[in-house]
């Protein structure tokens, strides 16, 4: 089963096809970026700064600095998801966070 990541107010915005799968797909399935290293820091196939996952959340942090990703990876393309999106958990630290943009346009 996918496992779904969620914006600020509770809504399904990405999914991963499981959790250490490095790639995030928006939901209709384009590939939106990867994890490429040992954190859950999310760059855009652009190599710029996506987001970050926090728990069940896809989120870009306000204080975020600029840190290109000089990594490449393969675009693993167009994947179904499965499964329906559970209950979000409940995020308190909404102060350091701000809703990611997601481009279905990859």
């Amino acid at each position: 089963m996918s496992v779904y990541l969620f914006d600020m107010a509770g809504d399904p915005i990405a999914f991963r096809r499981t959790w250490s799968d490095p790639h995030l797909f928006a939901l209709d399935g384009h590939w939106i970026g990867w994890c490429p290293w040992e954190d859950n820091t999310v760059v855009a196939p652009d190599g710029d700064y996506l987001g970050s996952v926090v728990d069940d959340r896809l989120v870009r942090r306000n204080d975020w600095c600029v840190m290109p990703c000089d990594r490449t990876t393969d675009n693993p393309g167009i994947v179904q998801r499965t499964g329906e999106p559970p209950t979000p958990h409940v995020f308190p630290n909404r102060f350091a966070y701000d809703d990611v943009l997601i481009s279905h346009s990859v």
